[in-house]
């Protein structure tokens, strides 16, 4: 637009640009500073206190475990302990009980035989003096008769020193007319002529030695 109201109008042809503003900037003024200067802040970590405190607890965690675990197995041992003492006790009193069942009618036994067998050899001394002393009486008894006869024909009699005491003392009134030799012998033998008289006490004592055999 060439005329004078060209000024006055938008010129759309061209872009506008806005005018340049100056000014003046006021001079940097140096400001002293009353804060601390802000450094970075960074964590400081030990890192041997770290290592100890982890041991610790590693230490600690591992040793409670294995306290656990031991005693755990210590009860189970036990438990199982105690389960096989139980069975040997019932094995052991079942045992007990078998062999006594067993053996007591046998120890019985053999108590009442072994004490007869005492019994027997406790009075087989008393046994054999009161057989002796029977059989002098009932050889004396013998003899008497024919002590009273008014022919006596001499009487010899021969056996144990003890058994001739007794006979004489069973025959006092008898004298001289008995003649009395002791001998080693068991029985009593008396001869009266042709008449022979032996007491069975040898066969006692054989007896009764088959019995304490």
């Amino acid at each position: 637009m060439n005329s004078p109201l060209a000024r006055y109008l938008r010129d759309f042809g061209a872009e506008s640009m806005p005018a340049a503003v100056h000014f003046e900037a006021p001079p940097l003024v140096e400001v002293e500073s009353h804060f601390p200067a802000i450094e970075p802040f960074v964590e400081q970590v030990d890192l041997e206190a770290e290592r100890r405190q982890a041991h610790d607890e590693g230490f600690k965690a591992a040793s409670e475990q294995m306290t656990a675990e031991h005693a755990e197995a210590l009860a189970e041992l036990q438990q199982k302990h105690e389960a096989e003492l139980e069975m040997q006790r019932q094995e052991f009193e079942g045992g007990i009980a078998d062999y006594l069942a067993k053996a007591l009618p046998e120890l019985f036994d053999r108590l009442t035989s072994d004490l007869a067998d005492a019994t027997v050899r406790l009075l087989a001394p008393i046994l054999k003096e009161q057989f002796d002393r029977q059989a002098v009486e009932e050889l004396a008894e013998q003899l008497k008769p024919e002590l009273a006869k008014e022919v006596l024909e001499q009487i010899k009699v021969s056996g144990p020193e003890h058994l001739c005491d007794l006979l004489r003392d069973k025959l006092e009134e008898a004298g001289s007319t008995i003649e009395f030799h002791p001998t080693e012998g068991t029985d009593l033998r008396v001869e009266m002529g042709d008449t022979l008289l032996v007491t069975r006490l040898s066969a006692f004592a054989a007896d009764l030695e088959r019995v304490l055999a």
